[in-house]
Formats: C-alpha cells, structure tokens, sequence
C-alpha cells in the first residue's frame, strides 16, 4: 500500500472524533488550520452556495481532517447572496478569525465583493466560481488567488465552435443579458467569438436583474426574426427568460445559455421550457476521470465518486459540486504535503499536477492575466427529451443538435 493510501486509512480512521465542521473551539494542544468557507447559504444565489458547501464538505469528509499533525477547521459563513453581507462575512474571516486559506464564494457579484476585504490579509484563496474577467483583472495576478472555474471567454469560444459546426456560418443571433457584473462581462465576449465564427447579431437587448417581466425585450427580438438566441442571465432570470419564451412560443430554433441550463434547480422550475436550451460545463454525469494512485479514496474514479455522492446526498452531482470538491481536495493534499504551512502550502499548490474526479489539476497562467488556473476544459450539451445530449468536443458528442419548434 503506498504512502497516500496509508495517510487516507489513517484520516477516514479518525474522522469520527476529529471532524469539525463549523467554527468551534479545536482539541486541546491542537494547531489548528482554518479554512474560511463564505457561501451564498441564502439569497439569490443559494443553489451555487449549496453545491459549494457540499462539495467543501465531502472533500473533508473523504480526506480526514488532519494535515500532518494539524487538525483542520472550516469554518462556514453565509454571505446571503448580497454585497454588504459579503464584505462583512469576509471581513470577519480575514481580520477577526485570522484565516490563512479560504474557499468560495460562487457567483460572479458576490466574488466581485469579496475582493477589498480579502486583500486586507489575503489568505491563500481559491475561488470555483466566477467567470468574470473583471476578477481576472483584480485579483488573476495575486500569488495568492487560485482560480478553479473557467472565465466567460472559455465558455463562449465552446460554444460559438460548436453551432459553427452543426450550423454553419451566416446566421443571425440576438442576446439578452443581465445589468450586472455577469451579463456585461459576458457581452463583450458572445460579439467576439460569434463574429469571429461567421455569425451576424441582430439585436442586444438589455434586461434588469430580478425582472419579472421579459415581454418586452422578447417582443423587440420577434421581429428580427433570429435564427439563435442566447441568454447572458443567472438564477431566477434564466428560469423566468426560459418560461416566458415557452409561453409566447417565440420563434427562435436554437436557444443558447450558460452554465444555468446544467442546474436541477433550473430544469425543475422551468420544466417543459427546457427543451433544446443549449448550455455549456466542466461537467455532466458520466463523464469518467481516472483515479488518484497516491490518494484513491479522496480521488477515486469520477463514475465511482459520483455514486458516492449520489449515496450521500440523494442527488446526482453538478458541475460546482465537483468543482468544489476538486479544489478543495487539491487544497487538502497541498496542505498535507507542505505539513500546514501557509507559504509552503502556496507553492505545492502551484506545483500540484495531478488526477482528480473533475480532471487534471494543475494551475497553469490563462495568457490574459490570471497566474494560478486550472479546470478550463468545457462541454457543450443540449437538453432533449430532459437528458442532456453533448454536441461537443466532437469526441464526446451523444447526438446531434435539434431545433426547437413551437
């Protein structure tokens, strides 16, 4: 048995009397290595805050929650989905709790807050969300910032190569995208791409987060008559664009999202609406990496992880639970190899290359300014009959791709 197993056997033996979860008083005599874990628990952006915590969560569970001879704390704050709530739950870990690694938040906004009061002591942090550029810009050449998650120019160049494929060139897109940090970034990079790959946009219509009503904006991209239609929006605003879309029965063949469109939470409260929205992910049930040699039981094979996390929680996994539990776990072996030390630690993050349940990890420079990234393969998928039917890379292709009809 190898060294990385004998460690595993060792952590999973003492799990039950170790493991401490929220903020709390360690054991006795006990160095303790605090991870701060801010969330959106609450709010708007819940559904990304629980995939965080059960993917942090796992990790933890399946590693042991010592690293050398350092027990491990996490310590959770809900940052409510909202910036004021975030800059003080962060403030809080930073200056109060003194953390020296910290894990999350998730959405783009809330990333955004984060950064001022992260940069008061900057811990070692690592961010599975967030694909905006802006981030990129910010904080992308700190030594400090890991980023897991792929930017907004990672999931357009997919999805743009993909339609240029079973589409060809020539024909018409109109876009919707949100007021926020997330519409706007995303923008820029949807008018690149498309044109680059011999698309023609008509319209770029702008809509207010939390809008309850899309009518009018759908109305302005009836008459253009578009052949594609792609929606730069989150949460509840991708659940009601989708709806109102079904509603009208607007007459647009191919209907393009982001990550949104991979979410339970999304296909369930949408329902019908769904078919032939196309979407874009690091990951989709089935997909199989192989497993860790030196540390099976935190990265064993994806397929095998997978149903594990479908026996602990009773769901299949999405792409930020494994996302999660990836760069969590990455920062778990990281940690035991540099015995707890914060700098030390750093570095054998950076020198990290191994198999995960989500892929390679390994931080690499993106080229457009972000030191530390890993995690940037991507699928694009199209939801039919409510399975997901992958349209690329060719490689991985299930189907073909399906115009909606109304």
């Amino acid at each position: 048995m190898s060294a990385g197993r004998n460690k595993i056997a060792v952590r999973l033996a003492t799990l039950a009397v170790t493991v401490t979860m929220f903020a709390g008083v360690a054991p006795a005599g006990a160095e303790t290595i605090k991870i701060g874990v801010p969330m959106e628990l609450s709010g708007r952006f819940v559904a990304y805050g629980a995939s965080g915590r059960r993917g942090v969560e796992m990790a933890l569970e399946r590693f042991g929650t010592k690293a050398g001879d350092n027990d491990i704390q996490l310590l959770f704050r809900d940052v409510q989905s909202e910036a004021q709530a975030t800059v003080s739950a962060i403030n809080e870990l930073v200056s109060v709790e003194k953390v020296d690694f910290m894990i999350g938040p998730v959405a783009s906004p809330i990333v955004a807050a984060s950064v001022p009061p992260w940069q008061q002591g900057k811990p070692i942090w690592i961010v599975n969300g967030s694909s905006s550029t802006q981030l990129e810009e910010i904080a992308g050449g700190e030594d400090a910032f890991f980023h897991t998650y792929p930017y907004a120019y990672h999931y357009h160049t997919s999805e743009a190569e993909a339609l240029q494929h079973y589409l060809g060139e020539g024909k018409k897109i109109a876009v919707i995208y949100s007021d926020d940090n997330y519409g706007r970034t995303h923008l820029p990079y949807v008018q690149q791409f498309y044109k680059d790959a011999g698309f023609e946009i008509v319209a770029e219509e702008v809509i207010r987060t939390n809008s309850p009503d899309m009518n009018p904006v759908l109305t302005k991209i009836a008459r253009v008559k578009p052949d594609i239609l792609i929606g730069l929006v989150q949460t509840t605003d991708a659940i009601t664009l989708a709806k109102q879309i079904h509603t009208r029965k607007l007459d647009v063949p191919y209907l393009v999202g982001t990550a949104y469109t991979q979410l339970d939470e999304w296909q369930e409260a949408v329902g019908e609406a769904q078919e032939g929205w196309m979407g874009v992910t690091t990951y989709l049930p089935g997909v199989n990496h192989p497993a860790n040699p030196d540390y099976p039981e935190l990265f064993p094979e994806t397929v095998a992880w997978a149903e594990a996390f479908k026996t602990k929680y009773n769901m299949e996994p999405d792409f930020l639970d494994i996302g999660h539990y990836a760069a969590m776990g990455m920062l778990l072996v990281a940690l035991d190899k540099a015995g707890g030390d914060k700098a030390k630690a750093a570095e054998e993050l950076r020198s990290l290359d191994i198999p995960t349940v989500n892929g390679r990890g390994k931080f690499e420079p993106t080229g457009f300014g972000t030191k530390q990234q890993a995690f940037v393969d991507m699928v694009v998928f199209q939801r039919q009959g409510g399975k997901n039917v992958v349209l690329w890379p060719l490689e991985a292709a299930s189907g073909d791709i399906t115009a909606v009809t109304r």
